[in-house]
C-alpha cells in the first residue's frame, strides 16, 4: 500500500476521522502487519456498528488518495473508556501518528464525560508502555497469560482524567459532533 518511508509534509496533513466501511480494507492491512493474532474482519465490523465503540483513523493524502496511516478502537462504558486496539502502518510508526490518535481519543472521551481510561498492553511492548506513560497512564495490574498467541502477560493501565487539569485545558480541540452516540 505504501512504499518508501514517510515524509514530513504527509504527516503535517494528517486528519483524524471516524472510520467508515470504506476504510475497512486499509485498516485490516495495518492490523495484519501489526499483530501476531490480528482482529478479524467480523470483529472490526462489530465494533464499527456498535453504539458503545468508536474507531478513529489518522488519514492523509498519499499519492493522490486519502490513506489510513493508523487507527484506534475504543469502548465507552459509563464514565470509563477502554482502548482496545491501536496500530500504525509500519512506514509511519514513531512519526507522531499514534500520538495524534491517542490525543484525539482522550479529548473526545473527556468531552463526552469519561473520567477514566483503561488499556491492556503486552509486557514486552516497551514502545507502547513508554508512550502511554507519557500521557499519565499508570500500571494497576497484570493479566497472566492474557495473550493466547504467546501466553504473554498484559499490563493493565489506567489514566484518571478528572484529576488532571491538563485535560481541562489541553483536550478541547476535538469537535464532538455526535455527543449522543457513545
Amino acid at each position: 500500500m505504501y512504499r518508501g518511508s514517510y515524509c514530513s509534509p504527509l504527516l503535517k496533513s494528517v486528519k483524524t476521522v471516524e472510520m467508515t466501511l470504506d476504510d475497512l480494507n486499509e485498516v485490516l492491512e495495518i492490523e495484519q502487519c501489526s499483530f501476531p493474532t490480528p482482529w478479524s474482519k467480523e470483529l472490526f465490523l462489530k465494533e464499527l456498528h456498535s453504539e458503545s465503540s468508536k474507531i478513529f483513523l489518522a488519514k492523509s493524502n498519499f499519492l493522490g488518495k486519502q490513506r489510513v496511516l493508523g487507527y484506534i478502537s475504543i469502548w465507552f462504558v459509563n464514565e470509563e473508556v477502554h482502548i482496545l486496539n491501536l496500530a500504525c502502518h509500519p512506514n509511519f510508526r514513531r512519526s507522531g501518528v499514534a500520538k495524534s490518535l491517542i490525543e484525539y481519543s482522550l479529548s473526545f472521551s473527556f468531552q463526552i464525560g469519561a473520567r477514566r481510561v483503561f488499556l491492556d498492553v503486552r509486557e514486552t511492548n516497551h514502545a507502547a508502555l513508554s508512550l502511554y506513560k507519557k500521557y499519565g497512564f499508570k500500571p494497576i495490574g497484570i493479566r497472566k497469560g492474557y495473550y493466547s498467541d504467546t501466553q504473554e502477560d498484559a499490563i493493565v493501565m489506567v489514566l484518571e482524567m478528572e484529576s488532571k487539569s491538563l485535560f481541562k485545558n489541553f483536550f478541547t480541540s476535538c469537535p464532538v459532533a455526535d455527543k449522543g452516540r457513545h
